[in-house]
């Protein structure tokens, strides 16, 4: 199916919004984005910064309508609105006190509910209804990429990612190595066996802590001491680094390579984990990464 002109405009500005979601999670807070568009003229854009700023009522779509107002002259008559989340009730009905005609969003207050955020259950289309406005609706614009925003998995690692610095990484990865160990105390069993057997093993150990397919880190070639895997699974520290900006082969060398080698080595004391930084996502498609038994 050809993709409409429409959809791929209201695509392009979401972009826009997403790029102002990521500022607002860099600067600590909570990750939304907004722009305001007039014809094919964008009037203002603008992320949340109610945790920065101190005042609950700075969400994205708040900030981006004053904005607009004050160059129009309050009148956003046949503007659009776009946002990487569906308006909550606040905006919603600044939206329409402000005359905005079209709203444009990609994440729904009904998926942040379903991944456990705290939301006011009411969508932005009853309030429209309620309120007797014909206000034009498009929802799942970008879909995916606007719920990257708001994975919990991702969120998790953002604030453990942000304002990070060697020490810091140090910490997570002496934290992480100890959360691996027990769970490999609570989940398996020591294994004994020849060579490929203790290889195998770990793979198998390595699929099941990620809680991975084989599909999603299949091994590209193996002797008898090593697997060279090719792991394209979804990973939350990709995502993070991606929307911290932050380098996955400084952060992935510093924060998963010893904790991922201190689990294996619980099958086998001198098995270890390795990757190839010159192939890791997102410069590459997968991640090439290794299991050694060393000699």
């Amino acid at each position: 199916m050809v993709m409409s002109e429409q959809m791929q405009d209201l695509e392009k500005i979401m972009r826009q919004a997403i790029e102002e979601a990521k500022t607002s999670l860099k600067e600590g807070n909570s990750g939304f984005g907004a722009l305001i568009v007039k014809g094919r003229d964008v009037i203002s854009k603008a992320h949340d910064t109610d945790k920065t700023s101190g005042d609950p009522t700075r969400h994205a779509e708040i900030d981006a309508i004053r904005s607009a107002a004050a160059d129009l002259g309050g009148d956003l008559t046949e503007c659009l609105l776009i946002s990487t989340h569906e308006p909550c009730p606040m905006c919603s009905t600044a939206i329409l006190w402000s005359g905005i005609s079209e709203v444009a969003y990609g994440y729904s207050i009904s998926d942040a509910i379903n991944q456990g955020f705290r939301r006011v259950d009411i969508s932005v289309r009853e309030i429209f209804y309620r309120a007797g406005k014909k206000v034009m609706v498009h929802d799942n614009v970008l879909h995916d990429a606007c719920g990257l925003l708001y994975n919990r998995s991702v969120r998790d690692c953002i604030d453990q990612l942000r304002d990070t610095d060697e020490k810091k990484l140090k910490r997570l990865a002496r934290d992480l190595t100890e959360k691996r160990l027990k769970w490999f105390a609570k989940n398996c069993s020591s294994v004994a066996g020849s060579d490929e057997k203790v290889l195998d093993a770990a793979y198998r150990i390595f699929l099941k802590k990620l809680g991975i397919s084989q599909d999603q880190a299949k091994i590209a070639s193996r002797d008898g001491q090593s697997l060279v895997l090719q792991s394209s699974n979804f990973c939350p520290t990709l995502e993070a680094c991606n929307i911290l900006d932050l380098d996955t082969r400084y952060i992935c060398r510093h924060l998963t390579e010893s904790p991922t080698t201190a689990l294996l080595r619980q099958v086998h004391p001198k098995l270890r984990f390795s990757r190839n930084y010159d192939k890791i996502r997102p410069y590459c498609s997968y991640c090439e990464e290794m299991i050694i038994l060393d000699a």
